[in-house]
């Protein structure tokens, strides 16, 4: 029965000596080594401290020199005497001229280290003056072979005749200086307007773009072309396709939403057509990962014709 006991109280010492053991081994470590809990100051390693300067040796004071000594002009046959150093006068820095030492940086991080990167064309806006735009829309850059901006887009941003080129009136500064650097850089191709940013300064850029944003759009007729499944699409997507509502990027019936997600209401179909056709196909990868580039591919080629006709309204009637 003893023997029984003593064998009870062995197994029960083990078992709280052994976590106890173990909780302060950890705590050791966290507190004395680092680790993900406790740290001390005096665990984080410090720069050295700079040597102290020795102490400058006691010079003799010199008297002062009289009147008439120091009146007396040099003689120009005794040579002049090099100018003292600390290595030929004491052998030491005097007191005076030696450094302060500045407190060592504490390691670590910044607010800045966490602050959103911002694109370059944000820039090219800040204190665009749109009159200087206008001009430069009116006139373009003859010396550096850029016709007028109105020839394509017409004089208030909406192309006269329809076609490929798109309706400026209406879109966003932000929109256009985008696409504007987009076209300069290269990352996004279309021979033409890649030739016309390339010549245009950063500063012009966000002339033309900034007096651009503040043209009003085409008229709208949004809605009364395309039939019932363009409106779906616009205004419902198709979940089992994965294909959000239009609407939810570019705003009810196309009329944009937020600064970079442009306005499609008032854009020809033509043009709507062509940049579909380019994010499908992969010759136009601007787009914000890639997200117009994979809807493109889920739309038939006749959503994408009634969407076009949706977004541009009834056809003008004939004169």
């Amino acid at each position: 029965m003893i023997e029984h006991r003593k064998g009870i109280a062995i197994t029960l010492a083990l078992m709280i000596a052994v976590p106890a053991i173990t909780l302060i081994a950890t705590l050791h470590q966290m507190i004395g080594t680092g680790g993900d809990g406790l740290i001390r100051a005096s665990a984080v390693p410090q720069p050295p401290a700079p040597p102290a300067p020795p102490p400058a040796a006691a010079q003799p004071a010199t008297p002062a020199p009289s009147n008439a000594q120091s009146a007396k002009p040099p003689s120009t046959n005794q040579a002049a005497a090099p100018a003292a150093t600390p290595a030929n006068a004491s052998g030491a820095a005097p007191a005076a001229s030696t450094p302060t030492a500045s407190t060592p940086a504490v390691p670590g991080r910044s607010a800045q280290d966490f602050s959103a990167s911002r694109p370059d064309w944000e820039g090219y806006l800040r204190g665009a003056d749109p009159e200087a735009g206008k001009q430069l829309a009116a006139n373009g850059k003859p010396g550096s072979g850029v016709q007028a901006c109105v020839a394509c887009h017409g004089p208030a941003g909406i192309t006269p005749t329809g076609g490929i080129f798109p309706n400026l009136a209406g879109l966003t500064s932000e929109y256009l200086a985008k696409q504007l650097a987009d076209f300069r850089s290269g990352t996004r191709v279309q021979p033409l307007m890649n030739t016309v940013a390339r010549a245009l300064t950063e500063q012009e850029i966000g002339q033309v773009a900034a007096y651009y944003g503040t043209l009003a759009g085409p008229p709208l007729h949004v809605g009364e072309a395309g039939g019932e499944a363009a409106r779906k699409l616009d205004l419902q997507g198709d979940g089992a396709r994965a294909l959000p509502a239009c609407a939810n990027c570019h705003g009810l019936r196309g009329m944009g939403e937020g600064p970079l997600l442009p306005r499609l209401a008032g854009q020809s179909k033509d043009y709507f057509t062509d940049q579909m056709m380019a994010f499908r196909n992969g010759s136009r990868r601007n787009d914000d990962v890639g997200v117009m580039r994979a809807f493109s591919q889920r739309l038939t080629d006749s959503e994408i014709a009634a969407l076009a006709q949706y977004y541009a309204g009834p056809p003008a009637p004939a004169k």
